[in-house]
């Protein structure tokens, strides 16, 4: 068959891009999971995290001009759950700080990521809040709890198929979350009336 070898070589080459740009997805992303977990904690522990949301941004910046606008690394799970994760780190950190959410175009990311991200950061400020019940600290868990409530009705507020987001297992994880935080605040509140 003439130039069959060509098409061959075109396909081979093509094929062999993809690979070593999934590689480096899969590398870059277990860079960017790491440093969004030390952000997550060092936001928990009231540590400066600047220098790593400032570093977490050059990543994810670095990761998606590497990959390009090539679908079957840009759509990946691994990529998207990835971006996910920062979106939840960046979220989380404004919502403490009472600061605006970033938007998914701020940060640089899919809708669908930042919405992933957003129903993951609801399980970060849980765990803030019954920090701030067992540290004695009631009106800093109930103001961070209304920012969470409003959080969590935008977050159940999203109807979109599965095939899109797949969101509704994140809503029903997001109803339970906001439910046992609203009873933690209030049997603090009954336990504080008692002590005075």
């Amino acid at each position: 068959m003439k130039g069959s070898s060509d098409v061959v070589k075109e396909a081979a080459d093509r094929l062999a891009e993809l690979e070593k740009k999934r590689s480096l997805a899969l590398d870059s992303s277990r860079v960017i999971v790491r440093k969004t977990k030390s952000m997550i904690h060092a936001i928990h522990m009231g540590d400066d995290y600047s220098q790593i949301a400032d570093s977490l941004g050059d990543d994810v910046k670095a990761l998606l001009t590497a990959i390009g606008d090539e679908p079957s690394v840009l759509c990946s799970g691994v990529v998207q759950d990835t971006l996910g994760e920062y979106a939840e780190a960046m979220i989380f950190a404004s919502v403490v700080k009472d600061d605006e959410i970033p938007s998914f175009g701020s940060l640089g990311i899919s809708p669908q990521s930042w919405v992933m991200g957003l129903a993951d950061s609801l399980g970060e400020m849980r765990r803030m809040i019954l920090t701030y019940l067992a540290d004695g600290e009631l009106s800093k868990a109930k103001e961070l709890f209304e920012r969470m409530d409003a959080i969590g009705d935008d977050v159940l507020g999203f109807d979109i198929p599965d095939a899109i987001v797949p969101i509704r297992r994140k809503q029903d994880i997001a109803r339970g979350v906001i439910e046992k935080t609203r009873s933690d605040i209030t049997n603090a509140m009954v336990l504080a009336q008692y002590k005075n």
